[in-house]
């Protein structure tokens, strides 16, 4: 999978915009505040449909309320082209096609797949455990539509059942649906957490020996998920349906969900002790590079690779693991690279300036 041709109008500072990508690696250098991570995000919006800094809306161009995103992308020798069209209004509307045909959202998302290392990924671990859930969900969302599904229905009966909850806990209602909110918390929350444990058995199979690779340090690491216990989905659902019998009276009492996905977390272990807490900035940064390329190789689908947007992120790393990671990249994926300094090393270079973009005549070989 590879883009070809980027085409944004009215997206965040760019009236219009309009790139041929003729490299494997392109290299987006300029200024601060120029806009480099702005086509990163362009990219990251194209196949998620979901900014990864900000709610939508904050997308548009100032005084915009419309914009364009088309790529060209080549997947399976076959050129495609991938439009996103969003209006603004009382609410955002949005458009989607594929080679000129109207699709919706969800046939339409993870068309173009893509993994993203920003800086602010070496703080997944010290953040709060809805960052590191939404990292399960961006994963999971692109290559399953089941999990996507899944995901949209249970925020919604997650909603109607904290609803009930504060009107029981009012004395607003005796309760009478909310068995029937359970079992579709736990028909919908059971395959959630039945993907989430597949995806960290993935992971498990493979993050020692990268971390190892990356930091030339070899521990035994793992990643630990704290979720419903149970190795079948019939073994999730049941243990999901005992803990809400367990918790139902102070689940009223507090007038919210205790139980189910909306509540895992998870964590890298080393000899059954937490590695982050006791992880220097360095290690930190190992430890999520290690994330970042099993999610690639989870990601890829045969020949298929998915799209990496590395935003200012060797400038992050020391030199041991840079050199790691741009071997590791070489004659496999795509990948868009920011810096705000030029770097020697065979790419596209697109120098962007707050005006114009510029790029360079010729890519180097």
């Amino acid at each position: 999978m590879r883009i070809k041709n980027l085409e944004i109008k009215n997206f965040r500072n760019y009236p219009s915009l309009n790139i041929e990508i003729n490299s494997d690696v392109v290299v987006l250098t300029g200024p601060n505040a120029v806009g480099k991570t702005n086509l990163l995000e362009s990219v990251y919006f194209a196949s998620l449909f979901k900014s990864f800094r900000d709610d939508t809306e904050f997308i548009f161009l100032k005084d915009s309320s419309s914009l364009e995103l088309k790529m060209v992308v080549e997947k399976e020798g076959q050129d495609h082209e991938l439009s996103v069209f969003l209006e603004k209004r009382d609410k955002i509307y949005a458009n989607f096609l594929i080679d000129g045909v109207k699709k919706k959202r969800r046939e339409a998302q993870g068309f173009l797949s893509v993994v993203i290392f920003d800086p602010t990924d070496v703080d997944m671990f010290t953040k709060s455990p809805e960052a590191r859930r939404k990292y399960l969900n961006m994963v999971l969302s692109q290559k399953n539509p089941e999990y996507l599904d899944a995901l949209a229905g249970y925020k919604k009966v997650l909603y109607q059942k904290n609803r009930l909850l504060q009107a029981i806990k009012t004395g607003q209602s005796q309760g009478e649906d909310l068995p029937a909110w359970n079992e579709q918390l736990v028909e919908l929350g059971s395959l959630i957490t039945q993907e989430r444990k597949k995806f960290v058995n993935f992971l498990n199979t493979g993050i020692a020996d990268v971390y190892t690779t990356i930091s030339g340090f070899h521990r035994p690491i793992e990643v630990v998920l704290e979720s419903l216990p149970g190795n079948s989905l019939e073994e999730v659902m049941e243990n999901f349906r005992l803990q809400l019998a367990a918790k139902a009276g102070k689940e009223v009492l507090v007038g919210t969900s205790l139980v189910g996905p909306h509540r895992d977390d998870f964590s890298l272990k080393s000899d059954g002790l937490f590695l982050p807490p006791f992880s220097s900035r360095g290690e930190l940064r190992g430890q999520v590079l290690a994330l970042k390329v099993l999610e690639m190789e989870h990601l890829s689908r045969g020949d298929e690779k998915p799209i990496l947007l590395l935003d200012d992120v060797l400038s992050e790393l020391d030199e041991t693991r840079r050199s790691f990671l741009l071997k590791y990249l070489q004659n496999k994926f795509q990948t868009f690279i920011t810096t705000t300094h030029p770097l020697e090393m065979p790419a596209q270079h697109i120098t962007l300036t707050p005006a114009v973009v510029e790029e360079e005549s010729e890519t180097q070989a």
